[in-house]
């Protein structure tokens, strides 16, 4: 056994590479081996060709010592991977501790190794440019085989004073490939290519290339720089769960957004991403994980991003309340919100802080919101009073019954009765309660009582179920009460005749 397990490590040593043998052997102060048996594993485990690999970069000296491969292998690349690592002395360079100064090194841990916090390997090696084959000289210029800073590399990019105090450059930059169709068609054909020009046009784009603010929101400030993911990857800064939180980086900053203002010249509130959490959209996309709820992009856009203009909020908000919107397109108070420039949506149920709309909005009450509403701008008009008392009556009589004759269904239940008529009926009732909201978006008494009718209809279907299932529980109470009446009958006459016969029998 002996003989055959040093016959096993032989033939493994003659596997090795000569140039990775004195790294395998190279030890540390304390005499034990710098590449772990971990390590040694990892190598063993690695296909003929990707070792090959690391001999080639040991001899080339652009893989510089046992410690730099022991950082390779601490990212426990797939292969694949590992071998685009291994050929791409940028990458090789660049993240050896012995040859660069922490600013320019590439480090697993820039914060354990107090190196440049944007030069995270763990993350470069995920970021989706380096998984299509883009590596550093896509960016920096040069090829991944250059021995070399090649002249390319300082041409290509801003001096480093210019090109940190003015960002206007980024998005040229990256359009380089972004903007070209043909290029992109041989990395991703699903990508659109149309950014840039969305961009320009933006209120990011404007503040940025045409006022030269920098502070303005460019491609790295939302996606990143050597750690740029997908959009569907959840660790992405473009992720839908994740945009809240980036656009709120400097939206929420007070400090940050400091002097710039909106179309009105008030300053920019900084308050939207602390309204968004608590709005109906923000509880369904950060709470819930609905990924179709909007978030900031949803509304605003990604890289044609503006500050929406009263007639535009409402297209937006029709990408999913269509029909609501379509309702509104045909009510009265289209002309009057025109008239007055009111944004269709928000004026009723505001920006961020959307909550969910309920009954309780709707009236001719002091502290609804068409009361309040009416009584500033139309309080010559008895019909608007009218007909939003008429909403609110209907909409109360609808759930108020809703409210009353859901728990017949649990009772009437325990009680052995037959309930999918009355279930049936509060699902109908449900529906018809959602038509009837929205309907009123339509403001029109006509409009509403045709959408409200199915709902009283169900309702009456319910009641209609409730007493037919109460009087088939009545009627069978009574028929048990009979059915023990005349049980207890026959027993009184069992026992007397039985009394009878007992007493013949002694006499």
């Amino acid at each position: 056994m002996i003989a055959l397990a040093l016959a096993s490590a032989l033939a493994a040593a003659a596997e090795v590479p000569a140039p990775l043998k004195p790294f395998l052997e190279a030890k540390d102060k304390d005499g034990t081996p710098i590449l772990s048996p971990q390590d040694r594993a990892k190598l063993d485990q690695m296909p003929e060709h990707t070792r090959q690999l690391v001999a080639t970069a040991i001899d080339n000296v652009i893989l510089g010592s046992p410690r730099h491969l022991k950082i390779l292998l601490s990212l426990d690349l797939p292969n694949p991977a590992m071998e685009m690592v291994l050929q791409d002395n940028c990458i090789l360079c660049h993240s050896d501790p012995g040859n660069q100064k922490p600013k320019n090194l590439f480090s697993p841990d820039p914060a354990k190794q107090g190196s440049n916090p944007l030069l995270n390997l763990r993350e470069f090696t995920s970021d989706v440019h380096f998984r299509r084959g883009l590596s550093c000289s896509g960016c920096h210029g040069g090829t991944p085989h250059d021995e070399a800073m090649v002249k390319e590399i300082a041409e290509r990019w801003p001096k480093e004073e210019e090109r940190h105090k003015d960002r206007s450059w980024i998005p040229n930059f990256c359009a380089r490939c972004h903007a070209d169709p043909g290029f992109m068609r041989g990395f991703n054909p699903t990508l659109p290519t149309d950014q840039l020009a969305k961009y320009r046009g933006s209120t990011h784009g404007i503040l940025l290339l045409q006022q030269k603010d920098s502070r303005a929101a460019q491609c790295a400030s939302c996606h990143g720089v050597h750690d740029i993911r997908g959009p569907k990857n959840r660790t992405s800064r473009v992720f839908a769960q994740r945009i809240p939180e980036t656009c709120g980086t400097c939206h929420a900053n007070a400090q940050y957004m400091a002097g710039l203002k909106i179309e009105s010249g008030e300053p920019i509130p900084t308050s939207q991403l602390a309204e968004f959490k608590t709005s109906v959209h923000g509880k369904a996309l950060l709470e819930k994980g609905d990924l179709n709820a909007p978030s900031c992009a949803g509304c605003h856009g990604s890289h044609s991003g503006l500050p929406k203009t009263a007639a535009s909020v409402a297209q937006v908000c029709r990408t999913c309340h269509a029909n609501n919107g379509q309702l509104f397109d045909g009510s009265p108070h289209k002309a009057a919100f025109e008239q007055h420039k009111w944004s269709e949506c928000t004026q009723c149920h505001g920006k961020h802080a959307i909550a969910k709309p309920t009954d309780a909005l709707v009236g001719n009450q002091p502290g609804t919101l068409c009361a309040d509403c009416h009584t500033k701008f139309a309080k010559d008009n008895p019909t608007c009073a009218a007909t939003s008392a008429h909403f609110r009556a209907e909409l109360d009589k609808l759930a108020t019954g809703r409210a009353q004759a859901a728990p017949q269904v649990d009772l009437l239940a325990e009680r052995g009765l037959d309930v999918e008529p009355l279930t049936r009926a509060l699902t109908e009732l449900d529906e018809g309660l959602v038509q009837t909201r929205s309907s009123i978006h339509a403001f029109n008494l006509v409009t509403f009582d045709k959408a409200a009718k199915p709902g009283a209809e169900a309702l009456d279907n319910a009641h209609k179920s409730i007493a037919a299932a109460q009087g088939d529980y009545r009627f069978r109470k009574r028929g048990l009460l009979a059915a023990i009446g005349f049980m207890s009958l026959l027993a009184l006459g069992i026992g007397l005749k039985v009394r009878d016969i007992e007493r013949r029998r002694r006499s």
